[in-house]
């Protein structure tokens, strides 16, 4: 790996940034984008997989502070014991990214979805988010410092027919995020959160997007890694989207220039 390719334009000596979901699409090039950054990088996931664990060891051989946890984030307790060992090998959390969650393999009219189903995409979306943020956040008071970024969903904003569990999971994350912000906001912390469109691995034409294309990880991470830098020390309750305007307007009314 070229990690020239991949230097951030940010600086984050000196910080420890916890990301969750980590072998994901956009988990992975997070952590690459804050290991490059220079921040020590702890990579949780429920499962770690073979391409996290190969990134993580081309990240090393770069010099790069980065290590792997399993973390089922439904588990207070889990979260609690990982956290731990992350504090004691890489010092107090700086940044923590919420960025593990639950997708639908298709949409289904609510109706027709069984009750554990639903319940599942709550806890893992939503109440998973909260209880890693309840865990950081007596040490971010103490410190006055911290930086919190949710990654919510577009579904979360407007909506989406057959996801009415998975835009409840992310609406609630949303206005979590806004109103944690006012209440943490006189102790030197910022909690935002980013609400991705359709990404995918690589842009390819995309005609429900006002762009005209799908976004890529690196979308996401680009302000990611701004809210968790120093440039976004005004920045605190917004509510991001990355979609390339897929829900700003109706993308097949008629229009012309």
């Amino acid at each position: 790996m070229n990690m020239t390719a991949y230097s951030s334009k940010y600086a984050f000596s000196g910080k420890t940034a916890v990301i969750t979901g980590a072998s994901g699409l956009i988990g992975k090039e997070l952590v690459r984008r804050f290991a490059c950054g220079g921040a020590k990088v702890a990579a949780a996931d429920i499962a770690i997989s073979a391409e996290l664990d190969n990134l993580v060891r081309e990240l090393r051989t770069k010099g790069a502070e980065v290590e792997t946890h399993v973390l089922d984030i439904t588990h207070s307790a889990e979260i609690d014991a990982v956290f731990s060992v992350i504090e004691a090998g890489f010092g107090h959390i700086d940044i923590l990214i919420n960025n593990a969650g639950l997708v639908r393999n298709e949409g289904t009219a609510f109706h027709l979805t069984e009750e554990a189903y639903w319940k599942r995409i709550i806890e893992v979306n939503l109440l998973g988010s909260m209880m890693c943020a309840h865990r950081v956040l007596a040490g971010m008071i103490k410190r006055r410092y911290g930086k919190i970024i949710n990654i919510a969903s577009i579904a979360g904003v407007s909506g989406l027919p057959g996801w009415a569990d998975y835009s409840a999971s992310k609406g609630g994350l949303i206005l979590f995020s806004k109103t944690l912000a006012m209440e943490t906001g006189k102790y030197g912390i910022t909690v935002n959160c980013v609400s991705p469109g359709m990404i995918s691995e690589k842009s390819s034409p995309n005609e429900g997007t006002w762009i005209g294309r799908s976004g890529t990880p690196e979308d996401v991470a680009n302000i990611v890694e701004f809210l968790a830098s120093q440039d976004a020390g005004y920045i605190t309750g917004s509510n991001y989207m990355v979609d390339g305007g897929r829900v700003a307007g109706p993308k097949n009314a008629h229009w012309e220039a």
